[in-house]
């Protein structure tokens, strides 16, 4: 945690999002704060250990936890005011290739959270671990080595 620190506080971000966390309830968040931003978490919701995400938003920013637009199983949202006082949204959210873990690949799950963001004519940053595979960005969609999923997403 000391060189995540010291990367933060020498980069001095507004957000910063970790996927594939591990965190889990054994895990304080007095563990994972960091002095001048705003911890927001969401553990994996199954008994398996890997996955979940963290959202730190610079406090100065007043950030406000913000329900998840799908049920997408490891997404997070807040959102914090601009200088026009129009609500921006940042999310993270960590897709897992593992089936077995949530019953799907959450490909469909991914989508809804991206449409309903965009029905709502939302302005908002999604970042995270989508794993999907590219061999270049942008994907040559005209490739045959990229999933339908994979094009897509993209």
């Amino acid at each position: 945690m000391e060189q995540f620190e010291s990367w933060v506080y020498d980069l001095d971000p507004d957000v910063i999002e970790v996927t594939e966390s591990w965190a889990s309830p054994d895990i304080l968040d007095s563990e994972l704060s960091l002095i001048g931003y705003d911890l927001f978490r969401k553990d994996r919701p199954v008994s398996r250990s890997g996955g979940g995400v963290l959202l730190y938003v610079k406090s100065s920013l007043h950030a406000v936890e913000s329900p998840p637009p799908s049920s997408f199983p490891e997404q997070l949202w807040c959102y914090f005011l601009d200088a026009s006082k129009v609500k921006c949204y940042v999310g993270i959210c960590y897709r897992t290739l593992t089936v077995d873990i949530y019953g799907s690949p959450n490909h469909d799950l991914l989508r809804d959270t991206v449409n309903e963001l965009r029905a709502a004519r939302k302005h908002f940053l999604l970042m995270g671990d989508f794993n999907y595979r590219f061999l270049s960005w942008p994907p040559l969609l005209d490739n045959y080595s990229i999933t339908n999923e994979a094009g897509e997403f993209f």
